[in-house]
């Protein structure tokens, strides 16, 4: 519509100069022609410009919904997991936003959804590929998710000192299939989002963290994100929940 509006007043405002300077001119037609035609490239070159840059955001927009959507799968899948697990969804902080973290016996885990179509492979240097070729936008993928979760570990680990906290980076992917083994995409881990829920659930886990201990973590993250002002490391309460966090630090 703006560009639709834009052209129509372009294209009259053509038409009116050109009719007035023949009228007032008509002994120096031939400038007033060649102003209206620059006038008229101009135009164009702006209506191409404009083109271009309402797809763009028009592409941002529907990659936003898709990612929107993929986490509200993945969201629906973690709320299926077992009363001892607590799942935190969309977590924002001032490194970045974390779709989902989830707190359990198996363990510490943050899952970024990504809504990827093709196939997911590792490129050799822990990072991914999509179809063979480098994602485009943000290359270090992975690199970066990594940087994110160390930041929050730390900041959540100051909350709760002398525990030695371990989080586990998981890409899960709603429209791809998956080709990236792990180890081969650094501590990230990539998996389906039909494989998730069995992925942290799984019984088989080292890692066993007691009630207590999954009191303490899930409220230092809820406290990290602000959502918790009265946050104390020896307060556990009764019951667990999934909770959104909104908040930034």
């Amino acid at each position: 519509m703006l560009v639709v509006t834009l052209l129509a007043v372009g294209v009259l405002c053509w038409i009116s100069g050109f009719v007035l300077g023949f009228l007032f001119h008509r002994k120096f037609a031939w400038v007033s022609a060649v102003i209206n035609t620059l006038a008229l490239i101009v135009i164009v070159i702006f209506w191409k410009w404009a083109s271009r840059q309402i797809d763009l955001l028009d592409k941002q927009r529907t990659d936003l919904r898709k990612g929107a959507r993929g986490e509200v799968v993945v969201g629906f899948i973690l709320a299926d997991l077992p009363e001892s697990f607590c799942v935190i969804n969309d977590l924002t902080t001032r490194f970045g936003n974390i779709d989902h973290v989830v707190v359990g016996p198996t363990g510490v885990f943050a899952i970024d959804t990504k809504t990827w179509r093709g196939i997911i492979s590792a490129d050799g240097k822990g990072e991914l590929l999509l179809n063979g070729r480098p994602s485009s936008g943000e290359k270090a993928h992975v690199k970066i998710f990594v940087g994110r979760i160390m930041e929050v570990r730390d900041r959540v680990k100051a909350l709760i000192p002398g525990f030695d906290l371990f989080i586990e980076g998981v890409f899960v992917f709603t429209s791809a299939f998956v080709d990236a083994k792990w180890g081969k995409t650094g501590n990230v881990n990539c998996l389906r989002d039909d494989q998730i829920h069995d992925y942290i659930a799984d019984k088989k886990r080292l890692t066993k963290l007691t009630n207590q201990e999954i009191e303490k973590i899930a409220r230092a993250f809820s406290a990290l994100a602000r959502m918790d002002a009265d946050f104390s490391v020896n307060t556990i309460p009764k019951e667990r929940t999934t909770v959104t966090a909104k908040s930034e630090i």
